[in-house]
């Protein structure tokens, strides 16, 4: 299909196997039940789409610019995403699967209820985002950068991250499970009644960060520095601490035990 612009369309129970589609402008689409398998698209701009329990399938975006997008109960798996700017997109009770991102920016965009498992991703943009009652599975995170963004109810396990830089952040209600983090720098975060298990940190920086009714244990952490730092509540259990730099710290009400 070539040269062809879709506007005011509305798709229900269509399905689409191994089509191509490149250079393509859709505006005011609504889609409906739509199975989409093995279709490679490119340089596709998509503006105020509706998208309603579509199944996407072994897809390759590239270029992809999404605005005003609205995206609910969809399952994607094994998608690949490159270069594609996404802005003011709202998304719900979706499943992704397999996925892998590169060099991806998201402005804007609110999740909800989503289920990750097995994705990777790689030089994101992430700024002004709201994730609520996210569960990530084996992620693996490289290059990210994430800025006022929001997080509630999250659950995270098995994730590795690397060469991360998150800013102006707000975390609560969040568990963290199994985790990696190497050479990842935390700036003006504020941390509400989370939940670190199993975690290991690397070559972390923190600044002017607040954590507040805390639970930690079998944590490790090697090469980190803490600059203004606010710990309340918090309680730490069989944890390792390796060439720690702290200045400016604030510990109250600390429950400390098996710390080395």
């Amino acid at each position: 299909m070539g040269g062809i612009e879709l506007n005011g369309v509305g798709w229900s129970g269509v399905e689409w196997n191994g089509v191509e589609w490149n250079g393509k402008e859709r505006e005011g689409m609504e889609l409906n039940g739509v199975v989409w398998n093995g279709l490679g698209w490119s340089g596709m701009q998509w503006n105020g789409k509706e998208r309603n329990g579509v199944e996407w399938n072994g897809m390759e975006w590239n270029g992809m610019e999404w605005s005003g997008m609205k995206s609910n109960g969809a399952e994607w798996s094994a998608v690949e995403w490159s270069g594609t700017d996404s802005n003011g997109m709202d998304w719900n009770g979706m499943e992704w699967n397999g996925m892998e991102w590169s060099e991806v920016e998201w402005n804007g965009v609110e999740w909800s209820e989503m289920e990750w498992n097995g994705m990777e991703w790689s030089g994101m943009e992430w700024s002004g985002m709201v994730w609520s009652g996210e569960k990530w599975n084996g992620m693996e995170w490289n290059g990210m950068e994430w800025r006022e963004v929001e997080w509630n109810g999250v659950e995270w396990s098995e994730m590795e991250w690397n060469g991360i830089e998150w800013s102006g952040m707000e975390w609560s209600g969040v568990e963290w499970s199994g985790m990696e983090r190497n050479r990842t720098e935390w700036n003006g975060m504020e941390w509400s009644e989370m939940e670190c298990s199993g975690v290991q940190w690397n070559g972390v920086e923190w600044n002017g960060v607040v954590w507040n009714g805390m639970e930690w244990s079998r944590m490790e952490w090697n090469g980190l520095e803490c600059s203004g730092v606010e710990w309340s509540g918090v309680e730490r259990s069989e944890m390792e601490w390796n060439g720690m730099e702290f200045s400016v710290v604030d510990w109250s009400g600390m429950e400390w035990s098996g710390t080395d």
